[in-house]
């Protein structure tokens, strides 16, 4: 199916499963997502629907995907879909899957090769980057390489930590891990023995100023969040993210002044490049 087409029909079941909303009292929006009237999300060929846990408001989300499937032929696969509960649904949980008739699933959950969860990046949620990490490294190291070409392959590995560092601010922990590896990597390659010629916070300068010119992990990461920062500022209506954030977080405060942790937290280091000035 192509792209142009899936979101012509996403476009019809979100109008079908709108109306059904309206006409319902019974349905309840998830209470994260009610003042902005959210209850699904689609991206590529997957679809992702939000309420609050009673058997109710599930019944509807049931109803609408039966009627579209209906119209349309296209059926959600059972063993591919999953209904995902907080801890204080438990106790309502053998009626819901009931009601949905799909599998139960838990986070963190993967998609689109990063991990969506409901808490704080952890450590142990950035395995998969650390093993892919490892395995390409591995990968490379029955190849004599230079010192060149390892240092080309290093820039390779950045890209896999800009995917991560576009999407979440990453654990120091994980920071420091991925530049050991890409440190050991550099001046070892596949040998065991060799040792940093130059402190890493001088590879990593710009070649104009003497470095390598390796991006930092920690400045690239705080880079790429305050582009998110960067939106909220500016009321980026347009996007579900900034409305979410604008009612749940900052609720008609400005996010110089909300008292904030993580990515809203980050003003305090944004705020000598990202002025009010700039906004005029």
């Amino acid at each position: 199916m192509s792209p142009f087409l899936f979101v012509l029909i996403m476009e019809v079941l979100q109008l079908m499963l709108q109306q059904l909303i309206d006409q319902n009292e019974g349905f309840s929006f998830h209470w994260r997502c009610k003042e902005i009237g959210l209850f699904q999300l689609c991206f590529a060929d997957d679809l992702l629907l939000f309420c609050k846990a009673d058997v109710a408001s599930v019944r509807i989300f049931r109803h609408g995907l039966d009627e579209f499937a209906k119209l349309s032929g296209l059926h959600a696969n059972p063993h591919k879909s999953q209904l995902i509960l907080s801890r204080s649904a438990q106790p309502m949980r053998e009626h819901l899957l009931a009601a949905l008739q799909f599998q139960e699933g838990h986070l963190p959950l993967r998609y689109l090769g990063l991990p969506l969860l409901a808490s704080r990046l952890s450590i142990s949620d950035c395995q998969p980057l650390l093993l892919k990490i490892d395995s390409r490294i591995k990968g490379w190291d029955s190849i004599q390489l230079s010192f060149a070409g390892r240092l080309q392959l290093i820039k390779v590995l950045m890209s896999l930590n800009v995917y991560w560092a576009m999407a979440f601010i990453l654990p120091k922990g994980v920071i420091r891990a991925v530049e050991k590896r890409m440190r050991h990597f550099l001046w070892k390659g596949n040998s065991a023995v060799g040792y940093p010629k130059v402190a890493w916070s001088d590879v990593c300068r710009p070649m104009e100023e003497g470095g390598l010119g390796i991006r930092d992990i920690l400045a690239l990461n705080k880079a790429l969040m305050s582009r998110h920062l960067w939106n909220v500022i500016q009321s980026n209506q347009s996007s579900i993210w900034v409305q979410w954030i604008a009612h749940t977080h900052l609720r008609h405060k400005s996010v110089w002044t909300v008292d904030a942790k993580g990515l809203l937290g980050l003003e305090k280091t944004s705020s000598p490049t990202i002025s009010t000035s700039s906004l005029h």
